[in-house]
């Protein structure tokens, strides 16, 4: 699917470079918006790889506090970090047996969402941390889902960005769900369910809470019982 879109994309460059000059106005715009679809589906089509891609448990589990991967991700969005005056704080990140690759994954679409979501002129904080939460701390949560009689792994994220209305706080996470028109913020909707189908891999349990323009916080509980210290 990707090489004919290519080629469209191209030719459409091509037309915009070299005809756009002698096309209506009412050309122009329609050509516009072909470019705007055309690089909307592209986005669509990478998106839905990388969701293909977290399905596939084949990446091995090690034991990871996840500040090295922070800090990488981190330096990928050093321009949009600066450019949007983000302040992290990193709280205590105890390890966990997990897969790291898949939860470079989920840490890199949570930041993104973060710095895409702020609220203008305001300066963003994102904290990060982990802890463990003995069973029956994690059982007075009652949780939905929480089958597994054992410690909890829990990493809270949270930020003070536009969140969304608390009604979203489990709808979020559906593939292709939006809150926002997409002139507004772009974007194809996969990214949050990508993080849940990160933590559905290591058999656990996603939260949001959230309210409008208050920010959102997202809870992932991963059971310690495979984890080795």
């Amino acid at each position: 699917m990707q090489e004919p879109l290519r080629k469209i994309q191209t030719f459409i460059s091509i037309i915009m470079e070299k005809e756009i000059n002698t096309m209506t106005e009412a050309g122009k715009n329609n050509l516009k918006r072909i470019h705007v679809s055309a690089t909307r589906m592209r986005q669509l089509i990478e998106d839905l790889l990388e969701f293909s891609k977290v399905s596939v448990l084949e990446h091995p589990y090690e034991v990871s506090d996840l500040s090295a991967v922070i800090e990488d991700i981190k330096s990928e969005f050093s321009d949009a970090i600066d450019r949007k005056k983000a302040v992290f704080k990193i709280n205590g990140l105890v390890p966990a047996y997990i897969r790291p690759f898949q939860f470079s994954q989920l840490i890199y679409n949570l930041i993104s969402n973060s710095l895409k979501f702020c609220i203008p002129d305001i300066e963003l904080h994102i904290t990060i941390q982990s802890t463990i939460l003995k069973y029956s701390e994690f059982k007075l949560l009652n949780l939905p889902g929480s089958t597994q009689v054992c410690d909890y792994w829990n990493l809270t994220f949270k930020d003070n960005g536009i969140g969304f209305e608390a009604q979203y706080n489990e709808t979020v996470f559906i593939i292709f769900q939006r809150l926002h028109h997409i002139e507004e913020y772009p974007g194809t909707g996969i990214g949050l369910a990508i993080v849940k189908k990160i933590v559905e891999n290591h058999n656990g349990i996603i939260t949001a809470d959230s309210n409008l323009n208050k920010g959102v916080i997202f809870n992932i509980y991963i059971p310690v019982i495979k984890q080795k210290f």
